[in-house]
């Protein structure tokens, strides 16, 4: 199984063995299996399962992070946990899943249950946003529409590169298409900039979406071993 890298600080805190000031190794926050854990805990809290480690989420989807502090001293070997280390995970994370306001915390995408992100920011939205289907669907997509499925969000990716290989987590070959973000902003269409890869809609009407130019894309070593590693994840709970 890979894992994420181990959390460090030096000139502030990083995830990786050397610094990316100095280059040298910093103070080590989290190893691996930690940093494994604690994240895989924070995202079921903030969006998928709250009740189930009975912490309350506002309607914009933010928790107190003293409360998840609370929930995770309870597990095996975690009484070490501080508000910092939160913190440090949240603005460390690589893929910019969360936003710290605070003494809150929250997702601010994929979430599977409902959560009000219209506060997110409106502004610099691209012209062109992508969407991952399959060859099979996106004739159907084109036809009827992009309505959330199993998130409570449709989620659309910035660059062709990003859509293609989030798709990769749950297909062999992504078909991506082409969403007018512009034109459906003119026309009435609240987007929401959740990061810089990253935007949420609440639906897609079908005169906004068309086919993407196939690009050719080249996955890092690292996008395929955590391709592969989320993959091995959802054969094993089928």
């Amino acid at each position: 199984m890979v894992c994420m890298p181990e959390l460090r600080i030096c000139h502030g805190p990083y995830r990786g063995r050397e610094c990316p000031v100095c280059g040298k190794p910093g103070k080590i926050l989290m190893n691996e299996r930690e940093v494994d854990e604690v994240s895989r805990t924070l995202a079921a809290i903030l969006r998928h399962d709250p009740e189930r480690y009975h912490i309350r989420l506002d309607s914009h989807g933010y928790a107190r992070i003293s409360s998840i502090v609370s929930v995770l001293r309870k597990f095996k070997g975690m009484r070490w946990i501080t508000f910092d280390h939160i913190v440090d995970l949240a603005e460390t994370d690589p893929k910019g899943r969360y936003q710290v306001s605070g003494v809150l915390i929250r997702a601010v995408y994929g979430h599977t249950i409902p959560v009000d992100l219209s506060d997110l920011p409106e502004d610099n939205i691209p012209d062109t946003l992508y969407y991952q289907s399959s060859a099979a669907e996106a004739p159907l997509v084109k036809e009827a529409g992009i309505y959330p499925s199993d998130k409570s969000w449709i989620h659309l990716s910035g660059t062709y590169r990003r859509s293609y290989v989030s798709g990769l987590y749950h297909i062999d070959d992504p078909f991506i298409l082409k969403i007018d973000a512009k034109a459906m902003i003119e026309d009435g269409h609240d987007i929401y900039r959740s990061n810089d890869d990253i935007y949420l809609t609440r639906e897609i009407p079908p005169e906004y979406i068309s086919d993407a130019e196939k690009e050719e894309v080249t996955l890092t070593e690292e996008e395929k071993e955590d391709i592969n590693r989320v993959r091995n994840k959802n054969n094993n709970r089928d």
